[in-house]
């Protein structure tokens, strides 16, 4: 089960709340699950909604739903998300896999991945946030928690397109928030380090790591208390933030000894050599590890 499931749980603790998710890649059997286990923990009602968090055409036809059945909504979880080749649904071994694909690295960059990761981890929440601040503003009242990452901070190599949706997310939140109080809405931004997951293996090595559960329930804490960004751990959050301080040079060093060399694909190497660009790449694969050494 994922944070969002885990979240829905939680805050039932807490009074009745709606269950609501549009994930592309998410079997509505789990939803479905999801909803079950809200019921036994005292939800008066629990909906859930199956689509495609980057159909806004789907994302209204929920919203539509919601709104013949429920007059109000007072909170909203936003955590849709993935990585690259994380729509393939393996979780990684690795612990530093889990934000990367070797389809966002340099040595194998798709555009279609970049594309994929920036609709669902951005515009999905962009294309959520539409109908939720209207809703909230015509109520006058609301909270909507966002899921981002740590790695906003900017300090996790081969990850940029999945980096680059966390921080256009943290961006998006501190431009709305304060104009979005005008109107009695709460926006809470989570910046969340490791949790087991079906992206993230328990042995994964994960510095620091939490369950799906703890994760979810320091979300709802934090929305409970009305905190506008929540981060955690704390031992993560601290040495992601002192990581930006580090000189780039000291970075690229420590990460040339954690990480495994790259290779590009047989396919890609295949069309350099077509276009006869294949040389050129294989000196500049010698000179890095001549470098190295």
């Amino acid at each position: 089960m994922g944070l969002g499931g885990s979240e829905r749980e939680r805050d039932d603790e807490h009074g009745t709340a709606a269950y609501g998710a549009l994930d592309p890649d998410r079997p509505v059997l789990r939803l479905d699950e999801v909803a079950a286990r809200c019921r036994e923990l005292g939800a008066a009602e629990a909906l859930p909604l199956a689509g495609d968090v980057r159909d806004r055409a789907a994302i209204a036809a929920a919203v539509d739903v919601l709104d013949r059945a429920w007059p109000r909504i007072d909170r909203g979880f936003l955590n849709a998300g993935g990585s690259g080749d994380r729509f393939k649904g393996k979780a990684e071994a690795h612990f530093l896999q889990c934000c990367a694909g070797d389809d966002l690295t340099a040595a194998n960059f798709s555009a279609d991945s970049a594309e994929w990761v920036m609709s669902v981890n951005y515009l999905g929440v962009v294309n959520w946030l539409d109908p939720l601040l209207a809703r909230m503003r015509a109520q006058r009242g609301g909270t909507i928690a966002i899921t981002g990452s740590i790695a906003a901070d900017g300090n996790l190599p081969r990850s940029g397109p999945y980096t680059a949706s966390k921080t256009a997310l943290r961006a998006l939140v501190d431009g709305l928030r304060h104009d979005a109080g005008r109107f009695g809405i709460r926006l809470s931004l989570v910046e969340c380090g490791w949790f087991i997951s079906e992206l993230t293996d328990a042995k994964s090595g994960a510095p620091f790591v939490l369950t799906t559960a703890e994760a979810a329930r320091r979300v709802v804490r934090g929305v409970e208390a009305g905190r506008g960004l929540i981060r955690f751990p704390w031992q993560m959050s601290l040495l992601s933030r002192i990581g930006v301080l580090v000189p780039r040079g000291l970075q690229d060093r420590f990460w040339d000894r954690m990480l495994p060399p790259l290779a590009a694909s047989g396919a890609q190497e295949a069309e350099l050599a077509a276009s006869g660009g294949a040389d050129g790449v294989a000196e500049a694969v010698d000179l890095g590890e001549a470098v190295r050494r």
